[in-house]
């Protein structure tokens, strides 16, 4: 995916405030037009509309607070993510996409959280493409993990709070070339980290160095498609974690011009982050593409929002069949509850949950 939807989102300085039934969400385009997109949800009723749509070039009552522009290392290039620390100074950072000779960057940002400027710049390996970043703190270090998809390896940066600056920890290769790491999410407990293996369609848990923080070694990995279907027919897309921090949700999108779906694995994870099990998986509504990029809801653990490029469309979905088991509380499906179709040719990208 394209940069556009994470970094105008950091830019507009959202904060986001719990209203009740009603819960307001944003969604950037994959593709141009270059537009955000407001829709609300009511969790009561299930109601899904489109609000309003965006020019990121016009005055509307989005305001584009600051606007950075990549530098040292990173001067002239594109990025494919961007997150923030979720603690003061609140950092944010981005890593460039695609390669090779990818790299990264790290932003200051003021009292209401306007970029201010890049900190640091530094580089990867000749071959990288970093796809997707990771963000997590433990004993008072911020860590970067990062998924390099062309080169295949998992990367581990230390952040010094007081000046913004960057370090590498370590790297680590992939148990196999070709496997391509995609998008990751780190356990807040910061004993696991997750990665999503693009070309592998798999699901892999590596377990966390308890003294510095880096990958140290895989200990699971789950496929995300059926064990009989052809895996270069998929290329899977997106992990996130849930609002409690029980259950991961990860998709598989179905290979561009096929006439086959896509998948959505949820899994239930122990108090400490492990991986106990796979609750369900569950075919998408249509094939994905390019996008199929999840988005767990922050006040609840039961919705996620699913986009679609190029059908062009936000769905929700909400696990149901709750059990209370010995390892707590389990779903056994998912539905899609409710879906906003916006056809301006370039939706959609990521949603981000605002209330």
């Amino acid at each position: 995916m394209k940069a556009f939807s994470y970094w105008n989102f950091q830019l507009l300085g959202l904060v986001p405030v719990v209203l009740g039934a009603i819960h307001d969400l944003f969604v950037g385009n994959l593709f141009p037009p270059a537009s955000i997109h407001a829709l609300e949800f009511n969790d009561e009723t299930n109601s899904f509309k489109l609000v309003h749509s965006y020019s990121v070039t016009s005055a509307t009552s989005i305001k584009l607070t600051k606007s950075i522009a990549a530098a040292g290392v990173c001067s002239n290039t594109t990025s494919a993510f961007i997150g923030a620390m979720s603690s003061e100074p609140f950092y944010a950072f981005s890593a460039s996409w695609p390669g090779p000779n990818s790299c990264g960057m790290s932003f200051s940002v003021d009292g209401n959280g306007s970029l201010v400027q890049v900190t640091d710049s530094w580089k990867y390996a000749e071959t990288s493409g970093v796809h997707g970043l990771a963000l997590n703190e433990r004993d008072g270090r911020q860590l970067i993990y990062s998924a390099d998809l062309s080169a295949d390896l998992l990367w581990t940066h230390v952040v010094n709070k007081t000046s913004g600056k960057v370090k590498e920890v370590s790297r680590l290769a992939m148990r196999s070339s070709g496997m391509h790491p995609r998008h990751l999410a780190a356990h807040p407990n910061g004993k696991y980290l997750y990665v999503l293996m693009e070309k592998d369609n798999s699901l892999a848990q590596f377990e966390l160095d308890p003294n510095t923080g880096a990958a140290l070694r895989e200990s699971i990995r789950l496929l995300l498609i059926p064990t009989d279907a052809d895996t270069e027919l998929y290329w899977s897309a997106e992990v996130m974690l849930s609002h409690s921090g029980r259950y991961l949700w990860a998709t598989a999108r179905a290979q561009r011009d096929k006439a086959i779906t896509g998948y959505i694995s949820v899994f239930l994870l122990g108090e400490d982050g492990q991986i106990i099990k796979r609750m369900f998986r569950i075919p998408t509504t249509t094939v994905g593409g390019w996008a199929n990029a999840i988005s767990p809801a922050f006040w609840s653990d039961e919705y996620a929002a699913m986009t679609d490029y190029p059908e062009g469309y936000v769905q929700m979905f909400k696990m149901e069949g709750r059990l209370e088991t010995k390892d707590g509380v389990e779903y056994t499906t998912a539905r899609p509850v409710a879906r906003v179709n916006i056809t301006d040719g370039g939706c959609c990208a990521n949603v981000l949950w605002y209330s």
